[in-house]
C-alpha cells in the first residue's frame, strides 16, 4: 500500500549569491508513526517499510531508525525481500505503536553530500508500506502517520548563540484516511 511523497534536505535556504552569513542550513527527515490496531494477544505483525526516490538512496548518506518502545534503534535499509526496494523492516505487537524514521546523517564528513560543510542533499520519493512474507500474522489493522520533520542550522555554528529553528508537519497519505488493512 502506498503511504505518502517523502523528501530529505541537506541544503542551504538560500544559495549564492545570497550572503553565506544569513543563509541558514534545511535539514528535513521523514518520520512515520505506526500503530498496530489488531487486538492485544493477537500475533506480532511484520512489516516492510519501503523507499523509492530520485535519486536513489545512498545508506553512506542516510539513518535509519526504529523505536518501537524499548529506544533507538540505527541500522542501513536493506533490499524488501519481495521487491527488492530499500526497506526498513519492523515486527509490531498487537496494541503497539512505532516510529520510523529516515533522515540525512550529518555525522559523515565532506566530500559527503548529508554533511553540513557540502549541505548538498537532495532526495524525493514515495513510501510503501507491506506485510512481511515472514509475518506472524497474515492480517492487519494498521494506523500510519507520515510526517516530515525539519531543522534549520545556523552557517555560523561557532557562535556563542547559534539559533535553530524547526518545523514540522503532517503528510497527507496516499489512500483516503491513515488506516490500512492487510
Amino acid at each position: 500500500m502506498f503511504v505518502s511523497s517523502f523528501e530529505l534536505l541537506v541544503k542551504p535556504i538560500a544559495p549564492p549569491p545570497f550572503n553565506s552569513a544569513v543563509s541558514r542550513r534545511a535539514v528535513q527527515a521523514y518520520f512515520l508513526t505506526i500503530s498496530n490496531l489488531n487486538p492485544v494477544g493477537v500475533g506480532d505483525v511484520s512489516l516492510s517499510v519501503q523507499f523509492t526516490a530520485t535519486p536513489g538512496l545512498n545508506n553512506d548518506e542516510l539513518i535509519a531508525i526504529v523505536d518501537a518502545g524499548g529506544g533507538n534503534i540505527f541500522s542501513d535499509l536493506v533490499p524488501d525481500p519481495v521487491t527488492g526496494k530499500p526497506s526498513q523492516q519492523i515486527t509490531l505487537p498487537s496494541g503497539v505503536t512505532a516510529l520510523v524514521v529516515l533522515q540525512p546523517d550529518l555525522s559523515k564528513a565532506a566530500p559527503n553530500p548529508a554533511s553540513i560543510e557540502v549541505a548538498s542533499l537532495e532526495v524525493r520519493g514515495y513510501v510503501e508500506l507491506s506485510l512481511s512474507p515472514f509475518s506472524a500474522n497474515t492480517t492487519a489493522e494498521i494506523l500510519v502517520t507520515p510526517q516530515i520533520r525539519g531543522t534549520f542550522i545556523p552557517a555560523d555554528l561557532t557562535a556563542p548563540s547559534p539559533d535553530f529553528d524547526q518545523q514540522s508537519y503532517t503528510l497527507p497519505t496516499a489512500n483516503p484516511g491513515a488506516i490500512i488493512k492487510f
